[in-house]
């Protein structure tokens, strides 16, 4: 007998396809008929969980957000070091959905549902996690927007194309150099300044 998945089992499973055909066929080339075919369920079990193809794609951002998140909780490292070690691709990290994202209106899509996927998702744990970190003074959420208006100015940069890998790994160097001496143990950051400046050299 076929086993019924869970509500929950079946959104990993509707995401995990929607994965799978947008690295293989870009965003602009899947649609929700073909997920709804890959899945194997009804019309009305796609749209009970997905209203639209975008809404796949918040879905598909939120889960690698999640993860980060996830990263931050379980870490007892300095979360700034933590979040960037996890997710940037200088670091060696993979670059998941945005892979699949090849025309600029696919990566403006695909930014917005980051840069939402950031303040309900990430902004939260990373003020918690940095609040311990901080020195005397300064507030733990107001470094967490920082951070994360950083973030979001360098990956609109580099993701549309405007800044190359080198001119994003040079700003990040800067940018965490000038957001160090927030913190309590603020040469943490020395060795990822370091690295992030060598990629940067010729930018």
């Amino acid at each position: 007998m076929r086993q019924r998945l869970t509500p929950t089992d079946r959104r990993a499973r509707i995401l995990a396809q929607a994965a799978r055909l947008i690295a293989e066929r870009g965003f602009d080339g899947t649609e929700m008929e073909d997920i709804r075919l890959a899945c194997g369920i009804s019309r009305g079990g796609l749209y009970h969980h997905f209203g639209n193809k975008h809404a796949v794609l918040d879905g598909l951002v939120a889960e690698e957000v999640t993860k980060l998140a996830e990263a931050l909780r379980e870490s007892e490292a300095l979360p700034i070091l933590t979040l960037i070690t996890e997710g940037s691709t200088h670091l060696g990290q993979a670059p998941g959905v945005l892979a699949g994202m090849r025309s600029g209106a696919e990566r403006r899509a695909y930014l917005s549902s980051l840069e939402q996927a950031h303040d309900t998702i990430l902004s939260a744990p990373l003020r918690e996690a940095l609040a311990p970190h901080v020195r005397d003074g300064t507030d733990p959420a107001h470094l967490a927007e920082l951070f994360l208006t950083v973030t979001a100015h360098i990956n609109r940069r580099e993701i549309l194309g405007t800044w190359s890998a080198a001119q994003s790994a040079g700003f990040a160097a800067t940018a965490l150099a000038a957001l160090a001496p927030m913190l309590k143990t603020p040469e943490a950051l020395e060795p990822l300044i370091a690295a992030l400046k060598s990629q940067g050299e010729g930018a």
